[in-house]
This record gives structure tokens, sequence and C-alpha cells, in this order.
């Protein structure tokens, strides 16, 4: 994709990988918006770095994304590229199910699923009327080999991984659509697992470097092997990583 003279839409842009993004697009002379479920953080944003555009919205609710596509045709926002970036990440113990909270389990996959299927489907006609339209979907390793403890993050990832596929599949030639998969970075959504970090800085240099290729798949970090790992070895990889990673309890 080109890294410059876009009006690009960030959701969950407030926080973590999103911000970091957000800040890379403007130093590229983008015109970058941001939208999140907390204002105060939306505001932090935007007095941390001038320049970003932001307005809240929870992408799981119906009203809330519809009124996000009226305010950005209110001020002229003709965006080409969506970054669905937002996602919550939380554990759970399945093995205990009169304790399960399926009340929070439907949001977590609210936001992290059908948030972005339901926001793309909604803008869409949007970015088709732009040049250079985009289509960038924030997956996870986790919806490759899951972290057995997160299951209805990684649950989600895999789902938006087979719509991101069928989404390429059918928008082939009108608009491109890349899944970018990110090493675990140091951001506080991360805060309890104990793993192997790299840096934001690091992030977004890798991640503008590999989005300036013609790849619609992208793995960063050392997450580029396991699609190899998983291909000759699907259970020991399985085993391998929920050995290895540690979250809080």
């Amino acid at each position: 994709m080109k890294l410059s003279g876009n009006t690009i839409l960030i959701t969950g842009g407030a926080t973590g990988i999103g911000l970091v993004m957000a800040q890379g697009f403007l130093e590229r002379d983008n015109r970058v918006i941001i939208c999140g479920r907390r204002q105060e953080k939306l505001d932090e944003a935007c007095e941390g770095t001038p320049g970003l555009i932001a307005y809240r919205c929870d992408i799981s609710d119906e009203n809330d994304r519809r009124n996000l596509l009226e305010n950005l045709k209110r001020d002229g926002h003709a965006i080409n590229v969506l970054i669905n970036n937002a996602a919550v990440l939380r554990a759970y113990d399945l093995s205990q199910p009169e304790k399960l909270d399926l009340v929070t389990a439907e949001h977590d996959l609210g936001i992290n699923f059908f948030g972005p299927v339901t926001l793309t489907t909604l803008l869409l006609p949007l970015l088709m009327q732009q040049s250079d339209p985009v289509v960038l979907n924030i997956s996870s390793p986790g919806g490759v080999v899951p972290i057995a403890k997160l299951p209805f993050y990684c649950a989600s990832k895999a789902a938006l991984d087979t719509y991101t596929d069928s989404l390429r599949h059918q928008l082939a030639g009108r608009v491109k659509v890349i899944t970018l998969y990110p090493p675990t970075t140091d951001t506080p959504m991360m805060n309890g697992i104990e793993l192997p970090m790299v840096s934001t800085q690091k992030f977004i240099k890798e991640a503008m470097r590999r989005l300036a290729s013609n790849r619609t798949e992208i793995w960063m970090g050392d997450g580029r092997v396991l699609p190899w790992l998983v291909r000759i070895a699907p259970k020991l990889t399985f085993k391998l990583v929920n050995h290895t990673t540690k979250l809080w309890e």
C-alpha cells in the first residue's frame, strides 16, 4: 500500500499499537482519524499527538458505527484506508462453566470480530469511491495457534482471518485487503503476559517497511516462522505456545 497521501481511519487508535500506527502514518503526510470507546483516552492521544482527529465510537454498537459514518461525511473525511485494530484481550476459565461470563464474552466477540465486519460493511461504499482503497485488518498469531487461556480472543481472530480471506477474494481488483500479524508488542494490552516483546518503536519501523510491499498477508517479527511450524507440526506447536506463554491468573 502507499504510505502517504491517504485519509486513514484507525479503530482503537487512542492506545497501544493503534496509536503508534496513527503517529507513524501522521509523520508520513497522511490525514489520520482515530476512534475508540473512551473519550479520555482519545483526548490524551490528541493532546500528545497534534494533528490527530478523533471520534468516540464503540465499534460493537450499531448506533455508534452509524454516527461515526455520519460524522466522517459531515466533516468531509473521504477515507480511503480503514485499519480495523480495536480489540480486547481477556482470559477465561472454560473449566468452570458455572462461572463463565458469557455476556462479557459476547461483548469481546462484538469488538474483536463483529465490530470489524460490520464497520467494514458500512464503510465500504465510501472507501470504494476513493482512489487506492485499502482495508487493513490487524490479526494475531493467536488466531492461528490459540492460547488456551484466551479462547474468545483467539477464536475471534481466527474468524477475522477467514472473513478477511473471503473479503480479499471478493474485492480483488477493487479494494486492497491486507492482514497484518503483529509481534507481541510492549503495550498496556499485554500487561500480565510473560513473553518476549518488541518495543513500539521496533514494531512501527518494521510495520511501515512491510506495508510498503505488495503483500496482502504480513507476518512480523519472530511470528514469521509460525505458519511453517503449524504446517509441519500443528499439535507440537500448540503445546509449545501454551507451555511457554504465562498469563495473569
